[in-house]
C-alpha cells in the first residue's frame, strides 16, 4: 500500500509497478485510507495504541483494514516497553513475553524451574507471578531475544508495585517504531 500523508485518499496497492485502487474484499466497493490511532488488541496487550497508522475503510459495508508496517520491530519495541515497566507483569504480559520467546508453557516452565501448569496459572491470572519469577522471565527474554540495551537497575524496583497493565502509544516513524507516554 502506498503511504498517504493526506486523509481520505482512495486506498491503492502497487502490483508489479502498477497502482491499482484498493477494493473491499467483502463487497467490492472502493476503500478510502486515512491515518488513525488504533488500539492494538490483537497483540494481546489491551493497553497498546498504534498512533497514525493507515486504516482503509469501505463506505459500502463498513469493513476496514489496518496496515501495520514492520510488525516484527513493533513487537520488539512492545516487548522492550513491557520489560522496562516497574510494576509486576500482568497475565497478558506474561503470555505476550512467552510467545515472543516462541516457547510453549511447558518450555518456559522448564527454563524457570517450575511446571508448565504454573505458567498456565500465571497467564490465566489464577496465580500471580512472584517477584523472583517476574525478574527471571524478564532476564530470559533479554537473553534469548535481546530487544534493546537494558540496564539491570530496572529489575531492582520490580515487585514494589502491584501488577499493572502497560499503557503505551507506539508511533511508526520513518526510522522505525518508538514509544510515547500514554
Amino acid at each position: 500500500m502506498l503511504q498517504h500523508p493526506l486523509h481520505g485518499v482512495v486506498a491503492k496497492r502497487v502490483i508489479r509497478d502498477i497502482v491499482v485502487p484498493m477494493e473491499c474484499l467483502d463487497c467490492g466497493h472502493a476503500m478510502a485510507t486515512r491515518r488513525e490511532n488504533v488500539r492494538y488488541d490483537a497483540s494481546g496487550l489491551p493497553g497498546v495504541t498504534l498512533v497514525g497508522v493507515e486504516v482503509s475503510r469501505c463506505a459500502g459495508c463498513g469493513a476496514h483494514e489496518v496496515a501495520i508496517p514492520h510488525i516484527g520491530e513493533l513487537h520488539r519495541v512492545m516487548a522492550c516497553a513491557v520489560l522496562r515497566k516497574p510494576a509486576r507483569l500482568t497475565p497478558a504480559e506474561i503470555l505476550f513475553l512467552r510467545k515472543s520467546l516462541g516457547w510453549s508453557g511447558r518450555e518456559l516452565g522448564a527454563y524457570m524451574g517450575t511446571a508448565g501448569e504454573t505458567v498456565s496459572r500465571w497467564e490465566n491470572g489464577r496465580t500471580p507471578i512472584g517477584t523472583q519469577a517476574d525478574r527471571l522471565l524478564r532476564l530470559l527474554v533479554l537473553h534469548v531475544c535481546p530487544v534493546a540495551p537494558f540496564d539491570l537497575v530496572h529489575l531492582k524496583d520490580i515487585g514494589r508495585e502491584t501488577p499493572a497493565e502497560l499503557r503505551a502509544r507506539l508511533v511508526a516513524g520513518t526510522t522505525g517504531w518508538t514509544t510515547e507516554a500514554a
